[in-house]
């Protein structure tokens, strides 16, 4: 895990260096409507598992720079106000579900959960899009709720943030997908090198090292200031390590 590189002020020369190369951010909806955007551009993702202040902060920076991206709101965070003034920012307000994980498995069940949950959302702001939580403490994969041919029509939405999405970190001309998940970026780039810290990430927007990128930040892992950073650090220690025992354990149960 990486202990460098990011706190929101690092977040914001990520947006500098991007605007200042060329690069245009669109949401996970612009995306899904558009097959012919102009690059290079970012599918700009975040998933509000907590610490919804540093949405906050993290939607200004944004904002500030006339940047639109996809803010997904696990139902114990979303706030209803503080969804339509993103909203109002320009911001995607997505679903960030995890009703197969709620239900213990039971697929019936999973779907009225989540057509509650998105009538909840719905009253407050428009909803195109959600994407599956990971659950890390259910033995169960949120996604695989659509296993059967899923129909997101039904619900009024263009698509999910992973099944609907095609990634290709392979091809020079495919999707790259990039995410700050453990705060490591964890990728080799080919053509560039290794990207860890955010620093890589800057050189490789820089370079223009891809095209057409996704790159998923959560707002808990940037921190706004030295407290909250060690904070933070602390959390994700603990944290990684019980999903890492949980799933050794689900392996096992599995078996």
């Amino acid at each position: 895990m990486q202990l460098t590189g990011f706190d929101l002020a690092d977040y914001e020369r990520l947006l500098d260096v991007a605007l200042a190369n060329g690069w245009q951010f669109v949401t996970v909806e612009e995306y899904l409507r558009d097959d012919d955007l102009e690059e290079p551009f970012v599918v700009l993702r975040h998933d509000v598992d907590r610490k919804v202040g540093s949405a906050v902060a993290m939607a200004n920076a944004e904002a500030d720079r006339d940047v639109q991206s996809t803010y997904y709101f696990r139902t114990s965070k979303f706030d209803s106000e503080t969804a339509r003034a993103m909203s109002e920012q320009g911001h995607e307000i997505g679903y960030h579900y995890e009703d197969l994980a709620k239900t213990h498995g039971d697929v019936a069940a999973a779907y009225d959960r989540f057509e509650r949950n998105l009538e909840r959302f719905r009253k407050h702001v428009d909803v195109t899009t959600a994407c599956a939580h990971g659950s890390p403490l259910s033995p169960h994969n949120n996604t695989d709720m659509w296993s059967d041919d899923p129909n997101f029509d039904e619900y009024d939405l263009l698509g999910e943030a992973y099944l609907s999405i095609n990634f290709d970190n392979d091809r020079p001309a495919g999707l790259y997908y990039l995410s700050d998940t453990s705060r490591d970026w964890n990728l080799d780039l080919p053509g560039f090198g290794l990207i860890r810290n955010t620093d890589d990430v800057v050189d490789a927007l820089r370079a223009r090292a891809r095209s057409r990128l996704y790159m998923l930040a959560h707002p808990c892992r940037w921190s706004k200031s030295r407290v909250e950073f060690l904070e933070r650090s602390g959390w994700d220690v603990t944290t990684e390590t019980v999903k890492s025992l949980v799933e050794r354990a689900h392996r096992i149960q599995r078996a």
